[in-house]
């Protein structure tokens, strides 16, 4: 619920975030032991593989239904991707959040939203070309299971963390058990959400910044293959949803009544949001009115004979010693329900005595 890079905590969090994306581009176009060139498997040889089979029968009957004009963009989608060096497939792969948009928008001068994908928002299916580039391509799955993807995501902060997307659970990783493999034991196991659905967008299966971290419930129950866009929803590497919104309740627990309802406010700061709905935070966090009562509680019980005393310091720190109660921001991440936590204290800190900022 914040950015990413706030999660991070350093100074050089986008050039961080940009060597590493350069890490997973060099990783996926491995070269041959003099350096000079790429390996069959890297990307770019896939790449200009396929370019060059767009013109065989054998390539049409599987991937083109058969038709040339379905092949011939196909050639056109795979020859934008080499030119230059390969500057386009590079920019898939390394490209920040709000250059996705550009990206698609140039690749769909070359190829058609049906050589892709069929069907309907929430039940898409990708046609054998779409499948191509996710699958054997862009290979998610090689790329899930291996080495690299579980050093990678601990370089960014995830091995003990919540979901970006709703703080409300942890990042979901497989019990290790002690006869596990020292292999098993590197795999990463978070669910890693595509933002820009696979299925829609295959060319973007392997992209550094749209691979998100996220819990089970974010990725597969609510997110599933919903049509996102930096537009329409919030990407955590591009903004913070705590910019966005702020989470409430009813004015009347602030005279003691207790917490019936956890409410979730719109800043106005992105008027088009629809990351609230689609992800259905506001019946998720229903779950936390017990939480949230216990919090609210305690400090409307504490604070009248503390706050002006000399027990003051004690109870600010007794405030922040309880669980998932962050003191400063870039900790939301490391506390579940911690940004809720944090704007209900707020909102009953009215004279801002807790110092929240």
């Amino acid at each position: 619920m914040i950015k990413i890079q706030e999660h991070l905590n350093r100074v050089d969090a986008d050039p961080y975030l940009d060597s590493l994306a350069e890490e997973l581009w060099n990783e996926l176009n491995p070269k041959v032991k003099n350096g000079k060139k790429y390996k069959v498997a890297s990307l770019i040889e896939k790449c200009k593989k396929y370019a060059t089979q767009t013109a065989t029968s054998a390539y049409r009957i599987e991937y083109a239904n058969n038709d040339i004009a379905t092949a011939t963009r196909h050639k056109s989608f795979f020859d934008f991707l080499i030119a230059s060096n390969a500057a386009a497939l590079k920019s898939v792969i390394v490209s920040r959040p709000n250059h996705f948009a550009a990206l698609k928008t140039n690749i769909s001068l070359r190829i058609n939203q049906a050589d892709l994908y069929t069907g309907t928002p929430g039940n898409y299916s990708q046609t054998a070309f779409g499948k191509l580039l996710s699958e054997k391509i862009f290979d998610y799955t090689s790329f899930r299971s291996s080495d690299f993807c579980k050093r990678l995501f601990a370089k960014i902060g995830f091995d003990n963390a919540t979901c970006p997307y709703c703080n409300n659970r942890k990042l979901d990783i497989v019990t290790i058990r002690s006869n596990s493999s020292a292999a098993t034991i590197l795999r990463a196991y978070y669910d890693i959400d595509h933002f820009y659905p696979k299925s829609l967008n295959p060319f973007f299966a392997v992209s550094f910044f749209n691979l998100i971290p996220a819990c089970h419930d974010c990725n597969s129950a609510e997110k599933r293959s919903l049509p996102f866009s930096i537009e329409t929803h919030i990407h955590p590497y591009h903004e913070a949803f705590e910019d966005c919104y702020e989470f409430e309740v009813p004015n009347k627990c602030l005279i003691g009544d207790p917490v019936d309802a956890i409410l979730i406010k719109s800043k106005n700061n992105k008027p088009l949001d629809r990351t609230v709905d689609d992800l259905h935070l506001d019946d998720r966090y229903q779950n936390n009115i017990g939480e949230a009562n216990k919090l609210l509680t305690f400090f409307l019980n504490n604070w009248k004979r503390n706050i002006g005393t000399e027990n003051e310091p004690v109870f600010i720190d007794a405030i922040f010693n309880l669980k998932n109660v962050p003191k400063e921001k870039t900790n939301i991440l490391n506390s579940l329900q911690g940004k809720m936590n944090r704007d209900i204290l707020k909102q009953v800190d009215v004279n801002n005595v807790l110092d929240i900022i």
